[in-house]
């Protein structure tokens, strides 16, 4: 079967999508990857193929600019800005519809497109995926509140999912799929309820990338509401750790991971020096991740190393606590581990959910926000994740729990039903 997935956005947005493709080339099926042309080297390394897009999301929001409207409270300005940056995505439309005219299924992210409209106009089956709750249900409210996120029941949960669904289709919906569908002639969608609504009507399953022992199925979700487990991205085949990092956790007992993924910083040097800080004052090793935002290599005494990029799926075992931003797959990496995770939402969109989620399972820390964390906070907590007996068990059998599921498999069983 040929099978192409869709979904744009900065690595986090590609990486669950892409262990999909992996697991469905495994399995015997062809499948193209649709997203921007900055990952098709590491997405290729994979043996996937891909179809790659000019349209990058991650280089808009790399600057300065960017970043400091993505950390504020003006939730208007975030939309604007997301809007801004979606509206360069009629080339990225283009590319996805002539990646999907021999397909005989598409996967939709919640950042991609084109799904729907080749069900709509060629007649196959199409599948929604995501790595963050999206359909209403009235246990919870919406994930999307950032550092607003609090219930007042059910009514009100409903309520908060309807607002956002209007939020994040102003952002990203209909920017993504409104030139596509003008171009095939297609009426435009008032929402993802609208989008929703007509998968539902063709049979598309939505299909979730989390575990059901980190958010269990709400009772009013629909029988199209499917709860996988994680997709999780194994090590390239043949990678090897550095020997630098072998050397340094082989010299001494588990240190901390700090790390903040593609969440850049506008003071990468602070954060650095209150990272270091928090070590000293809780007596610990570390291990902290530089990539492209968040922490900048400094002098550091020997019991910390900097790391450039490495699997979270080989190192986050060896650790004794992760301390992160809260995006949906390296949490989910970090509660695979069955360490205690601190994390520190850098954005108010999902990563304050996460952060929650993860003091409410009682298996580690919400942390303040990266602007409001300090060194003493951080020492504090990561003082807690190590001495804290009854954390670290949650936490151990929480990920023996997540390591016995299988997310891909599932999944790839719910997308060849799909056909059948």
């Amino acid at each position: 079967m040929k099978i192409v997935i869709s979904t744009f956005g900065v690595r986090g947005d590609v990486q669950p999508y892409l262990a999909l493709a992996v697991g469905l080339r495994s399995a015997g099926h062809q499948v193209t990857l649709v997203t921007s042309d900055s990952f098709s080297e590491w997405i290729e390394s994979y043996g996937v193929a891909t179809h790659a897009a000019q349209f990058n999301v991650q280089a808009v929001l790399q600057s300065p600019e960017a970043q400091a409207i993505v950390r504020g409270r003006n939730y208007l300005a975030q939309i604007r800005l997301m809007r801004d940056a979606m509206r360069q995505s009629p080339e990225a439309q283009d590319v996805t519809w002539e990646a999907m005219q021999d397909a005989d299924l598409v996967i939709q992210s919640p950042s991609g497109t084109g799904a729907m409209e080749a069900a709509a106009v060629r007649g196959i089956p199409a599948v929604f995926a995501s790595p963050v709750p999206w359909a209403p249900t009235s246990a919870y409210p919406s994930f999307f509140l950032g550092s607003r996120r609090f219930s007042l029941g059910g009514r009100y949960n409903l309520v908060t999912h309807k607002l956002t669904d209007r939020m994040l289709w102003s952002a990203m919906g209909s920017p993504m799929t409104g030139y596509l569908r003008k171009k095939l002639g297609l009426q435009p969608w008032k929402s993802f309820g609208d989008m929703l609504a007509y998968s539902r009507s063709i049979g598309t399953p939505v299909l979730y990338g989390f575990s059901q022992h980190v958010i269990p199925r709400p009772a009013d979700w629909d029988a199209y509401q499917h709860i996988t487990g994680y997709w999780f991205l194994e090590e390239q085949p043949g990678w090897q750790p550095a020997q630098e990092l072998v050397a340094f956790l082989d010299s001494g007992p588990p240190p901390v991971y700090i790390g903040f993924g593609s969440m850049s910083h506008e003071d990468a040097e602070r954060m650095t020096a209150l990272a270091l800080r928090a070590l000293d004052l809780s007596d610990q090793r570390g291990v902290l991740l530089t990539g492209w935002g968040g922490l900048a290599r400094q002098d550091a005494p020997a019991d910390v190393l900097f790391v450039d990029d490495v699997p979270h799926t080989w190192l986050f075992p060896r650790m004794a606590a992760v301390v992160h931003h809260g995006g949906a797959g390296t949490t989910g990496a970090g509660l695979r581990a069955g360490v205690p995770n601190l994390v520190a939402p850098f954005a108010p969109n999902d990563q304050p959910a996460w952060a929650e989620r993860v003091a409410d399972l009682g298996v580690g820390v919400h942390l303040p926000g990266a602007k409001k964390l300090t060194a003493d906070a951080l020492a504090a907590a990561i003082r807690t994740a190590l001495h804290d007996s009854e954390m670290r068990a949650r936490a151990t059998a929480l990920g023996e729990k997540i390591r016995a599921e299988d997310g891909v498999a599932r999944a790839i069983e719910l997308i060849e039903g799909r056909v059948a």
